[in-house]
């Protein structure tokens, strides 16, 4: 039984679907990201100097680490929706119950390795000394938060399964406030500058939790949470099965961004931090496309459960078209008003410079990465998260850090190095194109047999 907040991925037109369902999905991420953008604007604009390179040092490697776990919802998206399509409610219930413990469980194995190793791990990426301290404090407090971060993600994905982005969004929008407003008690009030910031964000992630974990408490369908019955593990294989090939996606996604922050290190100060602005500007913008991505999981994995792959192929072409037009209007809006944008970070006209070059390769090709994602959520939809991930080595690590390391090092600029992400979004995009053609093909084959 669907209620009016939850979108039918079965029935009606495909991009009012679409639309409807992404949009939360994608707002909610935006606020996501507004957790650390957050972070970045408070502290660049009434922290001490070097707070703001201090949090962009540890950046990459946070969302590195954080990634592997975070991207298990994908498995989480495909299975409830896999259900939902083929009508398994008690599936369902069985799936959810197994979710909390797990989320704690992974999350706090993950948090207690990286506290115990947090020094050596930043000192890896090059981070200068002269912001280490700060780094640190940064990085042990906000993995404190990894356990909560992981389990209203993998709640939240559950609900999107259904078809309920909905929910996910308000909960969202009072974090994001409530983290905000933290952000500048924190740091303006009490003068913790770093300190404040991780805290904050902690904090309202222990909220976004627990207020996600009580609205499922107050269901009454197979989404009901009851806490006397929660269980480890149990029914996860199918969701490890396509999850765990999503998370070493998103793993190797991050590891070359990983390295190319530990290159760009090297660089001064300004460029750190030019780096670091110009990332949560973008990241507000590409997150947007999670929505869609996730949106062509719900929809493919349903649709593939209720045996048509006609719909499956309309979802495809008409979201591909859809999101590389707007990624790519949305990206050149955002690279004519970077000069606003970067002010709102920081005055520093040295670190506005660095941040608008960064921008310049980024921006304007937002549609190949749009696309890039679009396809590999079709492609989970479909239960192959094996592909995107050897697609994944190929671009993200073969080639782009051969880029790096070749002409990028001959140049020794931090334009050749921004060059690499562009490039390697193209590639990844055709490389999927083509597996997503081949996968759809057989999975229509196996359906008519």
């Amino acid at each position: 039984m669907r209620t009016k907040l939850e979108v039918n991925p079965l029935q009606g037109s495909i991009l009012k679907g679409m639309l409807i369902f992404a949009l939360p999905i994608s707002l909610s991420a935006l606020l996501t990201m507004l957790f650390s953008c957050a972070d970045t604007v408070v502290i660049g604009r009434f922290g001490h100097d070097g707070a703001i390179s201090a949090i962009g040092a540890s950046a990459s490697i946070l969302n590195f680490l954080v990634s592997g776990l975070t991207a298990l919802s994908s498995g989480i998206t495909v299975v409830f929706g896999k259900y939902y399509g083929e009508r398994k409610p008690e599936q369902v219930t069985k799936l959810l119950h197994s979710l909390p413990l797990t989320a704690l469980v992974l999350g706090g194995g993950l948090s207690l390795i990286v506290i115990v190793f947090s020094a050596p791990i930043l000192r890896l990426m090059n981070c200068p000394e002269g912001i280490l301290t700060d780094a640190l404090v940064y990085f042990r407090i906000y993995f404190l938060g990894v356990p909560l971060t992981l389990l209203s993600t993998m709640l939240s994905a559950a609900l999107q399964a259904k078809g309920n982005a909905y929910v996910p969004f308000f909960l969202e929008i009072g974090a994001a406030s409530i983290n905000i407003l933290l952000n500048l008690a924190f740091v303006i009030g009490l003068d913790w500058n770093v300190f404040g910031v991780a805290i904050a964000t902690v904090l309202s992630q222990l909220l976004l939790a627990g207020a996600t974990m009580l609205f499922l408490c107050r269901q009454e369908d197979e989404l009901k949470l009851d806490l006397g019955k929660l269980i480890l593990f149990a029914g996860l294989k199918p969701v490890f099965q396509v999850g765990i090939p999503a998370s070493l996606e998103g793993i190797i996604l991050n590891l070359s961004g990983v390295i190319i922050a530990s290159v760009i290190n090297r660089f001064d100060c300004a460029v750190i931090a030019g780096n670091t602005v110009a990332t949560s500007l973008e990241g507000l913008m590409v997150i947007t496309f999670t929505g869609f991505a996730n949106a062509c999981t719900v929809f493919t994995s349903q649709n593939y459960g209720a045996k048509n792959m006609s719909r499956d192929r309309a979802v495809y072409r008409t979201t591909m078209l859809a999101v590389f037009s707007a990624a790519e209007l949305a990206g050149i809006v955002l690279y004519l008003l970077s000069p606003q944008l970067v002010w709102l970070f920081t005055t520093d006209a040295a670190i506005a410079h660095y941040a608008r070059i960064r921008m310049f390769y980024m921006c304007l090709f937002f549609g190949l990465c749009g696309t890039m994602n679009v396809v590999s959520g079709c492609e989970h939809g479909l239960g192959d998260a094996k592909t995107p991930l050897y697609i994944s080595v190929i671009c993200s690590v073969a080639f782009r850090l051969t880029w790096i390391f070749t002409y990028a090092a001959h140049a020794g600029t931090i334009e050749a190095i921004y060059m690499s992400y562009p490039l390697c979004w193209g590639l990844c995009m055709l490389l999927n194109h083509l597996a997503f053609c081949r996968l759809f093909r057989k999975k229509q084959t196996q359906l008519q047999a």
